[in-house]
């Protein structure tokens, strides 16, 4: 863009030289915020954070005793609380101006796709059998999505911003455990009392993360290198005790299929062949089955396992509605009880929840999400980049366990801040850092014109 005479423009504009997918990074300085709202970005984001991490505290540690298939949409003192944060963030998004300016970051990316999709689940009350629920928690997620995603556009670059995701997932791990800590009371001593596939998902993502960088990591002599050396090898051993205190049959396997990406993305032939290698001399010897059996199932029955945990006869039910309406479904997280009864749906599955939900008008939009992502991602995987391999892994592991648990494509849990921080911070910082910091970096001298404030 040409200057003017006077050798500047009215106001700071980022000049980008690239087409490439990468966001507008829009820090503390952003240029169209003003010199007067710089310095409310870090209240804006500490507000975002207290929304965030209430609903996962209100979630986790107060988490409801009981709930019955007929009070599901009840608005209660614990619905009031999550609602009053989601409103809260909406109300600091628009008013800080954060919504825009995350939205045309966003626009570039894959990501708006898994907008568009929560956009139809909020237009799935129209056909909805619980109207006012399933608008909602399409609200709920979108609002969520884009303040999560705006805390992680304000760090600086992209060591700041793993540490703040490594920091993220461990304090969501920990406020998932108190889940059982509130339901099993005294008797945790039990390992069977810790069982649970809520904090073990995440377990799962932050130790394929933490594997994935670690090994891709070169050997350096320097501070900083060292210091994310420890750091990676330290949240890598809490996840990893998490995940084999959850007992998640689910979470297991998607770490096994996580760190098999990771070893081909490193081209670690050898570890790959030293596992099947362990495998093969152990089933010849007498009892490997039993003991891959026990690593990846523990404490399952055979009917278990076959079943699923009871999860195919979930799954059977489920395609049955989805044919009874397999072009827009029940509406978001609804399914149909017969007789114009609305029941909440728990599929336990990403893939049934959308169908359930918006059926294949849904399914068209998350499959694009999906498959454009795992492109952007799959065709850069061999730069090896800060980020990258540890982003494969972490997010081989979300789809995978996704499968058990819907971690995508659903309602807003508590896991959700987890996938949707790994998110931001592999569009923001991971994707194409140099592009990032040279946008952020080539600001043109702008000018001041008299009786107007810049």
């Amino acid at each position: 863009m040409p200057l003017n005479e006077q050798g500047g423009l009215e106001r700071m504009i980022p000049v980008h030289t690239s087409t490439q997918e990468v966001p507008l990074p829009f820090k503390g300085s952003f240029p169209l915020a003003g010199r007067n709202k710089a310095s409310i970005w870090p209240y804006v984001n500490r507000l975002l954070l207290f929304c965030i991490f209430s609903i996962i505290f209100r979630q986790t540690v107060l988490v409801r005793q009981r709930v019955t298939t007929v009070d599901f949409s009840a608005v209660d003192t614990y619905a009031y609380w999550d609602i009053v944060a989601v409103c809260l963030a909406a109300l600091v998004l628009i008013f800080s101006g954060s919504l825009f300016r995350t939205w045309s970051a966003l626009r570039r990316t894959t990501a708006v796709w898994l907008i568009v999709y929560y956009l139809v689940c909020a237009a799935s009350f129209i056909w909805s059998l619980a109207p006012a629920y399933s608008l909602y928690r399409s609200i709920e997620y979108l609002v969520l999505f884009f303040a999560t995603y705006t805390v992680v556009a304000q760090y600086q670059d992209f060591a700041e911003a793993e540490r703040a995701f490594l920091r993220v997932v461990a304090a969501t791990i920990l406020l998932e455990m108190c889940v059982n800590l509130r339901l099993a009371g005294f008797s945790l001593l039990s390992l069977q009392a810790w069982h649970a596939n809520t904090y073990s998902a995440s377990s799962a993502i932050l130790f394929c993360y933490c594997l994935g960088e670690y090994l891709a990591m070169t050997k350096s002599e320097r501070s900083e290198a060292k210091k994310r050396s420890r750091r990676l090898r330290l949240f890598g051993i809490f996840s990893f005790g998490t995940l084999a205190l959850g007992t998640s049959a689910t979470s297991n396997v998607a770490v096994a299929v996580g760190c098999c990406l990771i070893f081909l993305a490193l081209r670690r032939f050898g570890l790959l062949l030293a596992a099947l290698f362990v495998g093969l001399l152990l089933a010849i010897l007498g009892g490997g089955e039993e003991l891959v059996r026990h690593l990846l199932f523990p404490g399952k029955t055979e009917k278990e396992i076959e079943t699923a945990h009871g999860r195919t006869l979930i799954w059977k039910l489920y395609w049955h509605k989805f044919l009874q309406s397999p072009i827009l479904g029940y509406g978001f997280g609804i399914i149909s009880g017969g007789r114009d009864k609305a029941l909440a749906a728990l599929s336990h599955n990403s893939l049934f929840t959308v169908l359930i939900g918006t059926g294949s008008v849904g399914l068209m939009m998350f499959g694009l999400f999906a498959a454009r992502l795992w492109q952007s991602t799959l065709g850069k995987i061999w730069r090896r980049g800060p980020g990258m391999v540890g982003f494969v892994g972490a997010l081989a592991a979300t789809f995978v366990n996704s499968m058990g648990i819907p971690l995508l494509a659903d309602r807003w849990l508590t896991s959700s801040v987890v996938f949707v921080w790994l998110l931001g911070l592999f569009f923001i910082h991971v994707l194409n850092p140099q592009q990032v910091n040279r946008s952020s970096k080539r600001i043109l001298p702008g000018k001041v014109i008299p009786g107007r404030r810049n």
